[in-house]
């Protein structure tokens, strides 16, 4: 999860100007033009996990950051709008199954506002991908900043999927050779292959876990 700038797209024509009252009132082509801008928004990625998703409009599904049937009134509102993988058991799916009432299980309730919305707040300030695929609050939060992490990684499970411990840590593991041998033989070309390779992969899938394991290096 990293930050995205919605400001990078117009908002799209049948939400800035609505004709339909509500999201299953929108047609087939103005679902396109929302889905194509989150597609620019979100590098063609999960805004959630990051995984490269097809651009089909059954490879993923718009979602609704705060649910529908219970934000009525924020149905067509573009900032409530991502793009996320159909993964059942991740992202926006998980985090539409976390409606038991009571409990701390995986799919217990949730306040949306105790979840990072990554194009309001900057996922950095709270979250650690590890370069083993693991992912933890950072140190140093405040109790209720340290809340929003944890509730963002259990909402969307993030560390819990197997699936996605694998991909970041499969994403990293490249890097680590290279990294390690550099230090070994060439220490005076680390900085610079790191901060390289910090751009090059910026649109890449699981881009935060690579980031955050380069840029250690790249300082």
């Amino acid at each position: 999860m990293h930050k995205l700038d919605r400001n990078c797209v117009s908002v799209p024509a049948c939400l800035a100007a609505p004709v339909a009252t509500r999201y299953d009132q929108l047609h087939g082509a103005e679902k396109n033009t929302i889905r194509s801008a989150l597609f620019t928004i979100q590098g063609e990625r999960c805004a959630y996990c990051e995984r490269r998703t097809g651009t089909g409009k059954d490879e993923g599904h718009i979602e609704h950051f705060r649910d529908q049937a219970g934000h009525i009134h924020l149905q067509l509102n573009w900032p409530n709008l991502f793009w996320s993988c159909k993964d059942e058991n991740s992202c926006g799916k998980h985090k539409d199954k976390c409606d038991r009432p009571a409990g701390t299980g995986a799919q217990a309730v949730f306040n949306a506002d105790e979840i990072i919305d990554p194009c309001v707040d900057d996922p950095d300030d709270y979250l650690l991908f590890v370069f083993d695929g693991t992912v933890r609050p950072r140190d140093g939060l405040s109790e209720q900043d340290a809340k929003r992490a944890s509730e963002t990684i259990r909402v969307f499970q993030l560390l819990d999927s197997a699936f996605l411990r694998k991909s970041r840590e499969d994403a990293v593991k490249p890097y680590i050779s290279i990294l390690n041998s550099l230090k070994l033989y060439a220490p005076d070309k680390l900085r610079n292959y790191a901060s390289g390779e910090l751009t090059t992969t910026a649109s890449a899938p699981f881009s935060t876990a690579i980031r955050h394991f380069l840029h250690q290096f790249a300082q």
